[in-house]
């Protein structure tokens, strides 16, 4: 025995050297070159990508924090013992601008609704808002998010942000900045119908999620163990493909079967010529789907900053032809451009490729009072 513990300490020693060595000598490309953004979802196998669970950051001076479920928004509560329960629950949908990138979350619109609904709101009651936008979504992902995940907190109405600058385009192509995105497409192309199939997932996992490696590096084992070498070396590692494969496996069988449409092999990359009609398709489903749980759906169209300075793209007539889709499905709706086209670009917006200032929030919860009015149950 009192040879075994000096040979075991010389082992202890002999190892950390070993580890200490491989952490001198092998210096891990770091995570920290992704954009901001990405830093804020996970690899999803169905919607591309989701929120990341209980992410804290500061931007620009801005606090930006995720809950458990990893959405921008407060922590869910079990409504039927406090006095949230009593007012009506309004769920927000959609992307960056409805997450609120570039402004503090008492400043969304969502909050601003919270805040002020029962004062300014006419007739209608405090709201409890829930904010379910992520960074990136087409209104096709929404959609999926919402099928699967609408029963995780109660509510009466669903408001989509519909943004013209890109959810077309979001829609119909299979790949973003974040990576690979699922497309919902009508199932029979040559004759417009009411049926979609969901094509490509599970969404390869091409992109260098750390969730894939050997170890993910924003797991709590990975930071208390940051000094280590080896564990410095398997965040770095991409796990390998049959092990990858057996994880994404696992999620699919959690979540295929909330999904109300078939899944098809999908058959090409090229981009969907029909946007419009596509997203024509998506929205007839988003409306049925939410009508068939028991609620109310609305809608919020607004477009890029680049229309107020001139619109050189020719977005404004996708923003026309939206707008005709809405009036044609009777989908209630408010029209953002329309309220606001005789006001300057810097008075809504952050710069001519940014998001809306506060003041480009204040000014979608005034519009959307009124329609929120409509469509809260009484």
């Amino acid at each position: 025995m009192r040879h075994s513990l000096p040979a075991l300490g010389f082992g202890i020693v002999l190892a950390l050297a070993f580890d200490q060595a491989i952490r001198l000598l092998y210096s891990p490309a770091t995570n920290e070159n992704r954009h901001w953004s990405a830093q804020t979802v996970q690899y999803h196998p169905v919607l591309g990508w989701s929120g990341y669970p209980n992410f804290v950051a500061t931007k620009d001076g801005i606090r930006i924090q995720t809950n458990s479920l990893g959405y921008r928004d407060r922590e869910p509560v079990d409504v039927e013992d406090v006095e949230d329960a009593r007012k009506p629950g309004v769920l927000f949908l959609g992307d960056s601008f409805t997450w609120g990138d570039e402004v503090p979350v008492e400043a969304r619109f969502s909050d601003l609704l919270e805040a002020s609904c029962g004062s300014l709101c006419g007739r209608l009651p405090p709201i409890r808002a829930i904010n379910k936008g992520i960074i990136g979504y087409g209104t096709a992902q929404s959609l999926l998010d919402y099928v699967l995940a609408r029963e995780a907190r109660p509510f009466d109405v669903v408001i989509l942000a519909l943004y013209a600058g890109n959810d077309l385009a979001d829609n119909s192509v299979v790949d973003s900045p974040t990576g690979p995105r699922p497309r919902l497409v009508r199932c029979d192309r040559e004759r417009p119908g009411e049926d979609l199939c969901l094509e490509g997932v599970p969404v390869p996992p091409v992109v260098d999620w750390p969730e894939h490696r050997l170890i993910d590096p924003r797991h709590t084992t990975a930071r208390t163990f940051s000094w280590s070498g080896l564990f410095a070396f398997a965040a770095q590692r991409r796990a390998p493909g049959f092990v990858l494969e057996k994880r994404i496996a696992g999620e699919m069988a959690e979540v295929v079967k909330a999904l109300p449409f078939p899944i098809v092999k999908r058959t090409s990359d090229g981009p969907i010529d029909d946007r419009v009609g596509q997203l024509e398709a998506i929205l007839r489903a988003f409306k049925r789907t939410v009508a068939a749980g028991g609620k109310s759906f609305g809608v919020m169209v607004f477009p890029s900053a680049r229309v107020y300075a001139g619109d050189p793209e020719g977005e404004l007539r996708e923003y026309r032809d939206i707008v005709a889709v809405l009036d044609r499905l009777d989908i209630p709706f408010v029209d953002y451009y329309e309220q606001t086209k005789n006001f300057r670009l810097t008075d809504l917006y952050s710069g001519d490729q940014g998001h809306w200032r506060a003041s480009g929030h204040q000014e979608a919860a005034k519009l959307l009072r009124s329609l929120l009015v409509t469509l809260a149950p009484s």
